[in-house]
């Protein structure tokens, strides 16, 4: 019986392959995780005008909001005589 040290060929081949694949993986993942690291603003103390204006246009059409339903009436018989007969 002939006893081999070592890998064979065939086994070689397996480990190199699962070896190019798991690097291949891994670039592809670290190429995604730096593409979507480059689309996020950073956040930093001085913030750039536009957004600041952003910020601005939002709290100017919160407060329109905030003040076009404070006009309006929620008060409606027909709703509240329904709530009644629904907890009946």
């Amino acid at each position: 019986m002939v006893r081999s040290r070592g890998f064979s060929l065939i086994e070689g081949i397996i480990v190199a392959g699962v070896v190019v694949l798991l690097v291949g993986v891994g670039y592809i993942g670290l190429k995604a995780l730096t593409k979507s690291n480059q689309n996020t603003p950073v956040t930093t103390g001085a913030t750039s005008s536009s957004q600041s204006a952003e910020v601005i246009t939002s709290k100017a059409d919160l407060e329109s909001a905030e003040k076009e339903l404070s006009g309006l009436s929620f008060d409606d018989d027909s709703s509240t005589e329904a709530e009644i007969q629904a907890n009946l």
